[in-house]
């Protein structure tokens, strides 16, 4: 993870210094977390595959189960920290969670209409039956607070307890490690409830590209808070505007969009990273904070971090 805050660039950081060494994340707590999340995952999808729930029960299922990162943190956490700052829910600076939340606000507003602009000059039609942007701004506070809410006990387990376990491996790494990982956990409720292979490479590729930022929020800020947020936001506003916006287009649109999606999203997480880290001076803090306790020893001057 790169101490973004403390210098407008993870380039900008300062070298490593011997007083400061990093380990390698704890693998057998990494595994066990990994498991715990993938089995209630598949556990919640059986009854879909199986025919034992119809589809329409997804809503009453999908928040059960987003609670298993959560559990699975609660599980593999060192019993010599507090819950908070094991799965990153503190807050080390609320100007810094402010800064955040506005760069959320802003990628999952900017994103998605920068896909409809490129579908716009491919030629995808607008929608015939288009929402009007009052209609928008009523509907979508609601939902954007009920999946905050949902969300919760996803984030502090992939934005906050794993994120911060991974840290050591570098901004990168780890954010791209945590997308896999989570569209894996996506996996079996999107297979069991049939969608066709294209859906499903959509659905899941997006979950990976979006990673790095939900990632990023977390890094500037230093707690998981701010990732609850991008969530919130890319399963209401992205939802909204993407489904309001063009009407039906065809395969070879749909890879265009999709592809230019997915790297707007690396994107965004890449200007957050800069920007934010340039605006915020939690990030450094925030990173020596949500470091696990094995993964810095410090000899030196307090806050001494290898750049990543």
């Amino acid at each position: 993870m790169s101490p973004i805050a403390a210098s407008p660039t993870a380039a900008d950081s300062p070298a490593p210094s011997s007083a400061t060494t990093i380990s390698a994340p704890d693998l057998r707590r990494v595994l066990t977390f990994l498991g715990i999340a993938l089995v209630v995952s598949t556990a919640a999808s059986v009854p879909f595959a199986t025919g034992l729930l119809p589809g329409s029960a997804v809503g009453l299922v999908v928040p059960l189960a987003q609670l298993s990162p959560l559990l699975a943190g609660l599980i593999v956490r060192r019993r010599d920290e507090t819950v908070g700052r094991s799965l990153g829910l503190t807050v080390p600076s609320w100007s810094a969670l402010a800064i955040a939340s506005l760069a959320a606000i802003v990628a999952f507003v900017m994103v998605p209409l920068a896909r409809a602009l490129v579908g716009i000059g491919a030629g995808a039609p607008l929608l015939a039956d288009t929402v009007s942007v009052q209609a928008l701004l009523l509907a979508v506070p609601p939902v954007l607070i009920m999946q905050a809410l949902f969300a919760i006990g996803e984030e502090a387990g992939w934005r906050g307890w794993l994120h911060r376990e991974l840290a050591p491996l570098g901004f990168w790494p780890m954010s791209l490690l945590i997308g896999v990982a989570w569209a894996l956990w996506h996996a079996p409720i999107v297979l069991a409830l049939g969608l066709g292979p294209r859906e499903a490479v959509t659905y899941l590729g997006t979950i990976v590209a979006v990673a790095p930022l939900l990632s990023a929020l977390r890094d500037i800020s230093g707690t998981a808070w701010a990732a609850v947020l991008g969530h919130a936001l890319f399963t209401s506003v992205r939802v909204a505007l993407e489904q309001n916006v063009l009407g039906p287009v065809g395969p070879s649109t749909a890879w265009l969009l999709d592809l230019c999606s997915w790297l707007l999203w690396i994107v965004a997480a890449w200007m957050v990273l800069r920007v934010g880290g340039a605006l915020t001076s939690a990030g450094r803090a925030g990173r020596i904070e949500n470091l696990p306790p094995q993964s810095v020893t410090e000899h030196g001057p307090a806050g001494t971090v290898p750049g990543a």
